[in-house]
């Protein structure tokens, strides 16, 4: 079974039963606490906006707009908020706004917002359909789960407008958090001191960036991509999804030595590459969150003549090693992402942004390298 047709079985259950299909054990996003839920849409000359903070509703226009966010406390001068919207395309729309008005109070605010998004487990903007979705299936066309009201009709929720957005956000949130994804509130706070700290130094909020910024950027929103999807292979619902895509890899141990472990895999379906670093539990996807028997690197993947899986892992730790026996089940993953590794990454990459012959820094000429390229790498740089 692939994973669409998963996905499909899931869609056709909430249809039938008439309730969401859970896709996930663990909330998927930090509840957004001191949150401001907002509805914005646009005429093409106009900007029409309500907000919320859970007590008091408020709207306005285009520029008195972003004074109802100032009004609820959306200022470099407050505590920073966590802002609510149904879509992506309603933060696009109000950042063309609040660069239309780009001295209010509340523009700079929506500033970070927007640098924010991109980062995914970010509890600085809570965006309502994507992460409903994460959490639960409809029995519904795909794209009706862009449409807040959708997950308002079968979740049980009877407020409307930005009401409807701030207790859609609560719902999706409730439940047990997903282990780890707190760092990710750790990350907004470094950054939005260090968006304050810029604006206090006399930097626009509107800039361009540079290009060490650009580059830095680009690297940390692609860190804060792996990280959690790292983070959800954990949420043993998720993990179940995944194992139909090759993500998460069953199996049963057929060789167990000095030198390797060997796993037949149930299916012969893998995105595990050879020297890729993986861990391991006992047990099935099901079990996802559980103690890792064993931490290795595949050293070999092959498929013989009846199509069935082998994958050779190598430095295996010796415990690890002798606590296996041929016939037990294991799940196979890709090994987790360490967000220090991560921080420290990104602060070399910065040094070396720096030097003075880098040429993104525009201090240089770039150096023509050629390589081998993965083929999926390809394939998605083509659907692009």
């Amino acid at each position: 079974m692939s994973l669409a047709l998963y996905t499909l079985g899931a869609r056709l259950r909430a249809a039938h039963t008439g309730m969401p299909t859970p896709a996930a054990a663990y909330s998927p996003a930090i509840p957004p606490l001191a949150a401001i839920a907002v509805t914005v849409d646009t005429d093409g000359e106009r900007t029409y906006l309500t907000a919320t903070d859970g007590e008091r509703t408020l709207s306005g226009t285009d520029r008195d707009a972003l004074g109802v966010l100032a009004q609820l406390g959306a200022t470099m001068n407050d505590p920073r908020r966590t802002l609510i919207v149904g879509t992506g395309q309603d933060m696009r729309v109000l950042t063309a706004l609040a660069r239309t008005y780009p001295n209010t109070d509340a523009s700079p605010v929506v500033g970070w917002w927007d640098e924010r998004i991109d980062f995914p487990g970010t509890d600085a903007v809570h965006v309502v359909t994507e992460n409903a979705a994460r959490r639960w299936v409809l029995g519904v066309h795909p794209d009706l789960d862009n449409d807040p009201a959708t997950w308002a009709r079968w979740l049980g929720v009877h407020s409307t407008g930005a009401t409807m957005l701030y207790d859609l956000a609560r719902l999706t949130t409730t439940g047990p958090l997903l282990p780890g994804i707190l760092h990710a509130s750790v990350l907004d706070t470094t950054s939005w001191d260090r968006y304050s700290a810029r604006l206090k130094a006399g930097r626009r909020w509107w800039a361009k960036d540079t290009r060490t910024d650009a580059a830095l950027g680009l690297i940390s929103r692609s860190h804060a991509a792996e990280w959690y999807e790292s983070l959800r292979l954990d949420d043993p619902r998720v993990a179940v999804a995944a194992s139909h895509d090759g993500t998460i890899v069953p199996g049963v141990i057929v060789g167990c030595d000095a030198f390797r472990v060997t796993v037949a895999a149930d299916r012969p379906l893998s995105r595990l590459r050879v020297d890729a670093k993986v861990t391991a539990w006992r047990g099935e996807p099901i079990n996802a969150g559980g103690a890792d028997c064993l931490t290795g690197t595949v050293d070999e993947a092959t498929i013989d003549t009846a199509s069935r899986l082998t994958i050779a892992l190598t430095g295996v730790p010796v415990k690890a090693r002798k606590a296996l026996t041929i016939g037990d089940r294991i799940t196979l993953r890709p090994s987790r992402v360490d967000p220090n590794m991560q921080t420290t990454a990104r602060r070399l990459a910065s040094s070396g942004y720096r030097r003075g012959t880098n040429w993104i820094a525009g201090r240089g000429t770039p150096i023509t390298r050629r390589g081998d390229v993965p083929l999926d790498v390809i394939v998605a740089a083509a659907d692009d």
